[in-house]
């Protein structure tokens, strides 16, 4: 995810599934009567960082956190204002001092599951948080994109430019019982109250020319610009191959318009506590 500009255009299921995720279960969230430290994890562009304030109380301080330094730029041009500030950090690394139990609510979309130490992560979220603190978070398990990826870099076409492939997929792409794993490790932790949904969810872009865009925009790996469109073909066949033989074995319509791409793939919805003492 190098392109803002680009990934501001498709994120639809980001901001969907967030979206979706917030209605259901913002309101079950125990907010204080005033001052609010809240923290975004993953922010990317900012687009989901602004959904998400629509569910927030009036008196609160967010911060909005992303790795790359052009997405907190993005964020902070469009997004941020006196309640709203964006900064770069790296939640997979050793977190900065004065943001140890410094905020009362965490909240990730899509962020954690890049990661590959899934305890370094989630040992990272608890010691944002202050005592009596509340997390939510939604991860991917398993995701039809992960499949093309490797697809993709078994063929000799792409495999030089796919070394690492392994590394950008999900943790949870080929767990049987994802949610278990996550709740077994929180409550390891120390999180306490944890739950753990794992959601069926279906995603239709409406046409290839969008599903284009998202690949480009979300393509961890350096294709070389005279084969990124080569690339993003391959992409699409590989995925269409893949969605097609998942609705004949769940025996599904697999007679969707040529004109539009189904994602059949799994969310993992997640809330934990810090206890207060």
């Amino acid at each position: 995810m190098y392109d803002p500009e680009l990934y501001h255009q498709c994120n639809d299921i980001p901001k969907r599934d967030a979206l979706l995720c917030l209605e259901k279960h913002a309101p079950a969230l125990k907010w204080k009567m005033n001052n609010n430290r809240i923290i975004d994890l993953g922010c990317g562009d900012g687009s989901v960082t602004n959904i998400l304030k629509n569910f927030l109380p009036t008196d609160y301080k967010l911060l909005g956190c992303d790795i790359s330094k052009n997405m907190v730029l993005f964020a902070s041009k469009y997004n941020s204002n006196e309640q709203t500030s964006f900064t770069v950090l790296d939640i997979a690394g050793d977190l900065p001092e004065d943001m140890k139990g410094n905020f009362d609510y965490v909240f990730s979309f899509y962020a954690l599951n890049w990661i590959a130490d899934q305890k370094q992560a989630f040992e990272n979220v608890f010691n944002l948080m202050d005592r009596g603190g509340e997390c939510f978070m939604t991860l991917a398990g398993y995701f039809p994109f992960y499949e093309v990826y490797r697809t993709l870099s078994r063929s000799k076409k792409w495999s030089t430019w796919m070394p690492d492939v392994e590394k950008h997929i999900s943790p949870y792409h080929d767990s049987k019982a994802p949610d278990i794993k996550i709740m077994k490790l929180m409550k390891n932790i120390g999180f306490v109250n944890v739950n753990v949904d794992c959601k069926d969810m279906v995603f239709v872009y409406d046409n290839e020319e969008i599903m284009r865009k998202h690949t480009a925009a979300v393509n961890p790996f350096k294709i070389p610009k005279n084969m990124s469109d080569d690339f993003i073909n391959d992409y699409i066949e590989a995925l269409k191959d893949i969605e097609q033989s998942y609705n004949v074995t769940h025996e599904r319509n697999a007679n969707n318009s040529s004109k539009d791409v189904t994602l059949h793939y799994k969310l993992l919805i997640v809330y934990g506590r810090k206890p207060s003492e």
